[in-house]
Order: C-alpha cells, then sequence, then structure tokens
C-alpha cells in the first residue's frame, strides 16, 4: 500500500482454470488471491525483475512431475505383483 493509504482496483482476464487452481493454493498456504497477486507485485518491485520461470520451463517441470507419478505408480504396480512376467507375454500374445 503507498505510503498515503491509496488503492488501486485493477481488473483483467484470466483462465478460468488457472484462477480456481491458484486460488485454491494460495488460500491453502494463508493468502487470499488479493495477497498472492500483491505479495508477487512487492516481489517484483523490490527485486526489479520478474521472478518467474518461462512458459517452456514451466511446460518442463509439468511433464517431468508427471513422468515421476507415472514412474511411481508403475514400481507400486511391480511391488504389488502386479505385471507380466516374459511367460505370461509369450503365453499371451506368442512372442
Amino acid at each position: 500500500m503507498n505510503k498515503d493509504g491509496r488503492i488501486k482496483n485493477v481488473s483483467f482476464k484470466i483462465d478460468a482454470d488457472l484462477l480456481t487452481t491458484a486460488s485454491s493454493i494460495l488460500k491453502q498456504n494463508g493468502y487470499t488471491l488479493s495477497k498472492g497477486l500483491t505479495l508477487f507485485l512487492k516481489n517484483v518491485a523490490v527485486r526489479e525483475e520478474v521472478p518467474l520461470e518461462t512458459e517452456d520451463d514451466l511446460e518442463n517441470e509439468r511433464l517431468f512431475l508427471q513422468l515421476q507419478n507415472e514412474i511411481k505408480e508403475s514400481l507400486d504396480e511391480v511391488q504389488s505383483g502386479s505385471y507380466y512376467t516374459d511367460e505370461d507375454l509369450v503365453e499371451r500374445y506368442g512372442l
């Protein structure tokens, strides 16, 4: 907030799903959407840089997390005995 207490209302368009997800995560961490955005803008102003990853970096992170989940699920299946052996595949598919 400015030293004189002025507040500026800001309006912008945002993807509805992104807003819902981000708002939920902010709330889980004790922030309102307004407080989260204010904190982000304060970071930009204080650091004089934009503390964000690029779209490509975010997509790579999303894909990496997805791959980690798939690997974990596969390991869980193996550990629970829910997999096919070589013999099972030969019998089933005649390989």
